[in-house]
């Protein structure tokens, strides 16, 4: 197998510096060849200009537009690697990241995804990669860091979701790559890691591949704290209804719905308000997903799903 490792870039100066020459030692060490891109998301700082200056040995591809996330959808059809690797411009790695990722690809063929062990930047405590997915009171919930999880953070097994890690190229494209449904981000990788498993595609955690990240640092800094966790309301409820077919999940949303919005107005989370009524306008095209997602073969069931992370 070969692999190319994408470091998506937006407004990264100051992150270039501290975090490429990690990745690029990694790619130099890994068994596994491996080459690097920078995919530059039309940055407005010095971005292009230290790229050139400090890091001349590194591929960098221009986006005709920042799609965020989506950016990688049109990438990915420019290579012909079998596996690529999704990182973002805050996050630095371990020098043998790499093999432990690719790994788990070479032993089966319906791997879809496998992600890393994610750190703090400091390396003080764990942040995720082995994700739990629920419905709980009528409404996608998802979480890293969840009841007990310390005990299975050195295990590796299943996840749900990874905006980062080692990606099937043909998998990837099959499914459309992410939705830009969710656009401008959150739970795009829910989405897709979900579509994955609709289909049999197993989405891993390795423990053994390490990474630290900043914590969505270029994302917070453009769209701000509250904004994002309006997107992140809105983006849960265009989750469940595009992709949520169980019949008692379908009803326990209409029917808690309501008193979920009252309660949440009446006790000030008015970004969950806030999240639903910004996702409202975009119903139709989340129930257009929801009919070409029909057409397409499904080996498991919503419950069997979720049910695979505990």
């Amino acid at each position: 197998m070969n692999v190319r490792t994408a470091v998506l870039n937006f407004n990264g100066e100051k992150l270039l510096r501290e975090c490429l020459p990690s990745i690029m030692e990694a790619c130099r060490r890994a068994e596994t060849p491996s080459r690097l891109t920078v995919i530059d998301n039309r940055s407005q700082d010095r971005s292009l200009e230290i790229l050139r200056k400090e890091f001349s040995s590194v591929d960098v591809w221009l986006a005709p537009q920042n799609r965020v996330l989506c950016t990688y959808n049109e990438y990915v059809k420019q290579i012909d690697e079998q596996i690529v690797i999704f990182l973002n411009n805050d996050i630095r790695v371990e020098s043998d990241f790499i093999d432990a990722l690719v790994k788990p690809f070479e032993e089966d063929k319906d791997v879809f995804m496998v992600t890393s062990r994610c750190m703090s930047f400091d390396g003080s405590h764990y942040e995720g990669g082995r994700c739990k997915s629920r419905i709980k009171e009528g409404l996608f919930w998802s979480a890293c860091v969840f009841e007990r999880y310390e005990k299975k953070v050195m295990t590796a097994g299943f996840t749900m979701a990874a905006g980062f890690g080692a990606f099937d190229r043909k998998k990837f494209l099959e499914l459309g790559g992410y939705d830009d449904l969710y656009f401008p981000g959150r739970l795009e990788d829910n989405d897709i890691c979900f579509r994955a498993w609709c289909r049999g595609w197993k989405s891993l955690y390795e423990p053994v591949s390490v990474v630290y990240h900043m914590g969505a640092a270029a994302f917070n800094e453009k769209y701000g704290v509250d904004r994002t966790l309006i997107l992140a309301h809105r983006n849960s409820f265009l989750f469940f209804w595009k992709n949520i077919r169980d019949l008692r999940y379908l009803f326990e949303h209409i029917l808690l719905l309501a008193p979920r919005l009252l309660y949440a107005a009446l006790t000030g989370n008015r970004t969950l308000v806030k999240g639903f009524l910004k996702a409202v306008p975009l119903l139709g095209h989340a129930l257009d997903r929801r009919k070409r997602e029909r057409n397409r073969p499904r080996e498991m069931k919503d419950r069997e799903i979720f049910n695979l992370v505990k």
